[in-house]
């Protein structure tokens, strides 16, 4: 994942890193669903002001 700002970071991870955990277990579920078998996810949160206004930083995510 990535924020704009710093404080946001600690939002997306939420107290004791629960708000991640339940989207990295729910995106975990989805994607053995998916699949049919076990995945291992792993997932961080950087911080890269103005990464929504960068054109080449959102092809490299998948937007277009």
């Amino acid at each position: 994942m990535i924020t704009g700002k710093p404080a946001h970071k600690g939002i997306v991870i939420g107290k004791n890193g629960d708000k991640l955990k339940q989207a990295a277990s729910e995106a975990r579920i989805e994607m053995e669903k998916l699949f049919g078998g076990k995945v291992f996810l792993e997932i961080w949160v950087k911080v890269r002001s103005g990464w929504a206004d960068d054109e080449r930083a959102l092809k490299s995510l998948g937007f277009e």
